[in-house]
C-alpha cells in the first residue's frame, strides 16, 4: 500500500500540474491576449489542433475553411491562438508590398518549419537577412538573364514539341505531366548545367510528380511537429523505405541536390564551362558571399526551393493554359491567328509578351492556377498594423492568402471561369494581379516563369491542335491546399489527344 501511494502521489501531482497548465493556457489565449478581442471560433483561439484538423487530418482544406470562417465573422478573423487572417483585396499591398526601409516585414517563425527550419530564402525568417539573401540570388532571375538564358528553354520547348508530334492522333498525351517533365529539365540546367532529362521518359512516366506531392504533404505535417525533416536527414534510406516509403522521394530529393552542389564545389567550373550558359549554383559558389552562406548544407536548401518552386507552378499554369484552349477551340484559333500573324512564336519573350491575347492567355492561365494558395504570414516589428477600425499589435502573424484575390468575384466576374478578354478589357485588375505575391518577398522567378509560359504557350498552340481526353473541370480545380494547389487525388492529370499538327500540312 505505501509502495502504491508513493507512485500515485507523484502521477497525480504531474495530472494535476498539467491541468492548470492548459487552464491557465485556455484562459491567457482566450481571455487575456492581445488578440483575444478579434473575432473567430473559440477553438481557433485556444489552439493549432483546429489547424491541424483541417490542414493535416481533412488533407489541405484549412484555405478553404479559412473563406467560410470570413463569411461568417467578417473580413480580419482569428485563425489560430497566435494569428489574424484578412480577406480584402486592397489590403494586399499594405501587409506584403510595404516593407521597405522603415516598414519591415519579417516572416513567421512558425512557417518556417514548414521544411525543417530551412535557411532557404523562403523560410528566412528575418526581414534583413532575407534580403542579404535575395540579393544574392536576384541578379541570376533577372529580365536579361533570362533572356540570355532564353535558347536553352526553347530547346527544351522544341523537345517537348517533337515528342508530341511522335504520338498518333489516337494516343493519350498525360500533357500536364509532359509540362511538368519541361520545367523540371529547364530549372534544373539552369541550377546545375545538368538537366533531370525528364522529357526524355517514355510517356512523361518519371516526373518529380509523386515527390513534390510527397514535400508539400509531409511539410504541412511538418508545420506542427518541426521534428520530421531533422528525423529524416539522420534515418537511412531503407529504413525510410521499409517504415513509411511514400516518403522517401523527399529524403531522395534533398540528398540529391545536396551532392549536386558538392559536385559543382569539387569541379567548381568544369559544368559552367561546357554548359554554354551561366547557371546559378556554378556562380553562386564563386560569387563573394560569405563562406557560412555558401556551404552544402544553406545551398542545398536554397536548391530545393529553386527546384521545387520552379517546377511546380509554372508547370501547373502551363497545364492549365493547355486546358482551357483545348477545350475552346475558337481560343486557341484566335491564339494561333495574333502568333502568327505578328511575328511567329520564334520571336524573344519580350516581345511575344506585347501580344494582347497571349497576354491574356499567360495571365489569366496564372489566375486560375493560384500560385502559392496557403496563407503567409508577415510580422511588423517595428508598428503597429491597422486595419479599418482594428489596431493590430506589432510583431502579430497577419496573414492573407492569394486564392482569395484571384478568385474574388467582385474583381474578376465569373471567377472560375477561362476568360483571357477580362485582362484585354480592364487592364486595371493588374493591380490585383498577386500570384507571385508583392513587395521584397516577391517569387523570385517570376522573369523565368513568364519566358516559359509565353515560349512554350505560343509555340505549342501555334503548331498543335488537341482534343481533351476523360478530362473535366474536376481535373484542374484545387481540392487540396498544400502550399501549391491539387486537385482530387484520383485526378489522371490533364489528358490529349493530338489533332492537328500544322508542321505536318
Amino acid at each position: 500500500m505505501a509502495l502504491r501511494n508513493v507512485v500515485q502521489q507523484p502521477l497525480m501531482a504531474a495530472a494535476l500540474f498539467g491541468l492548470l497548465y492548459h487552464v491557465q493556457l485556455a484562459v491567457r489565449r482566450l481571455f487575456l491576449s492581445p488578440l483575444s478581442a478579434f473575432p473567430g471560433p473559440r477553438l481557433a483561439a485556444l489552439s493549432n489542433w483546429y489547424e491541424f484538423y483541417y490542414d493535416v487530418l481533412k488533407e489541405g482544406k484549412f484555405t478553404a475553411h479559412i473563406q467560410e470562417l470570413h463569411k461568417k465573422y467578417g473580413p480580419i478573423v482569428r485563425i489560430t491562438p497566435t494569428e489574424l487572417h484578412i480577406d480584402d483585396p486592397d489590403y494586399f499591398d499594405q501587409l506584403y508590398g510595404r516593407a521597405g526601409a522603415g516598414s519591415r516585414r519579417d516572416k513567421s517563425v512558425y512557417f518556417a518549419g514548414r521544411f525543417g527550419g530551412a535557411s532557404d530564402a523562403f523560410s528566412t525568417t528575418s526581414h534583413d537577412v532575407h534580403r542579404n539573401r535575395r540579393k544574392a540570388i536576384s541578379p541570376f532571375f533577372s529580365a536579361a538573364k533570362i533572356s540570355d538564358f532564353q535558347p536553352i528553354i526553347r530547346d527544351k520547348v522544341d523537345k517537348l514539341c517533337d515528342k508530341l508530334a511522335a504520338y498518333g492522333h489516337d494516343q493519350v498525351i498525360r500533357l500536364s505531366r509532359g509540362c511538368m517533365a519541361l520545367t523540371a529539365d529547364i530549372i534544373t540546367e539552369y541550377s546545375f548545367a545538368k538537366s533531370y532529362n525528364q522529357l526524355d521518359s517514355p510517356d512523361f512516366e518519371d516526373t518529380m510528380h509523386e515527390a513534390l506531392i510527397a514535400i508539400y504533404v509531409t511539410g504541412h505535417f511538418a508545420l506542427h511537429f518541426p521534428i520530421v525533416f531533422p528525423i529524416l536527414d539522420i534515418m537511412p534510406d531503407w529504413f525510410v523505405e521499409w517504415g513509411k516509403p511514400e516518403i522517401l522521394p523527399v529524403v531522395g530529393l534533398r540528398y540529391d541536390l545536396a551532392k549536386r552542389i558538392r559536385k559543382i564545389r569539387e569541379g567548381i567550373n568544369q559544368g559552367y564551362k561546357t554548359a554554354g550558359h551561366p547557371t546559378i549554383f556554378h556562380e553562386l559558389i564563386n560569387s563573394d558571399l560569405p563562406e557560412e552562406e555558401k556551404s552544402d548544407m544553406r545551398l542545398g536548401d536554397e536548391a530545393q526551393l529553386i527546384i521545387c518552386a520552379g517546377i511546380v507552378t509554372t508547370s501547373w499554369a502551363l497545364s492549365l493554359a493547355a486546358f482551357h484552349l483545348a477545350r475552346n477551340p475558337d481560343m486557341s484559333a484566335r491564339l494561333r491567328k495574333e502568333i502568327n500573324s505578328c511575328g511567329g512564336a520564334d520571336q524573344d519573350w519580350r516581345q511575344l509578351e506585347k501580344l494582347p491575347y497571349l497576354h491574356a492567355v499567360v495571365h489569366e492561365s496564372i489566375r486560375l492556377s493560384h500560385g502559392i494558395v496557403t496563407r503567409d504570414p508577415r510580422l511588423a516589428p517595428d508598428e503597429e498594423l491597422k486595419y479599418r477600425e482594428w489596431i493590430i499589435p506589432r510583431n502579430t502573424a497577419v496573414s492573407m492568402t492569394t486564392v482569395d484575390v484571384l478568385m474574388n468575384e467582385n474583381i474578376f466576374q465569373e471567377p472560375k471561369e477561362f476568360i483571357p478578354d477580362r485582362w484585354i478589357e480592364d487592364p486595371g485588375l493588374l493591380k490585383y494581379f498577386v500570384p507571385f505575391g508583392k513587395g521584397t518577398r516577391q517569387c523570385i522567378g517570376i522573369n523565368l516563369a513568364f519566358a516559359e509560359l509565353y515560349i512554350t504557350i505560343a509555340k505549342v498552340f501555334t503548331r498543335f491542335e488537341f482534343e481533351l481526353f476523360e478530362t473535366d473541370t474536376s481535373d484542374v480545380e484545387m481540392e487540396h491546399a498544400y502550399l501549391v494547389p491539387y486537385t482530387k487525388w484520383e485526378s489522371q492529370g490533364i489528358r490529349v489527344m493530338v489533332t492537328n499538327d500544322f508542321a505536318k500540312c
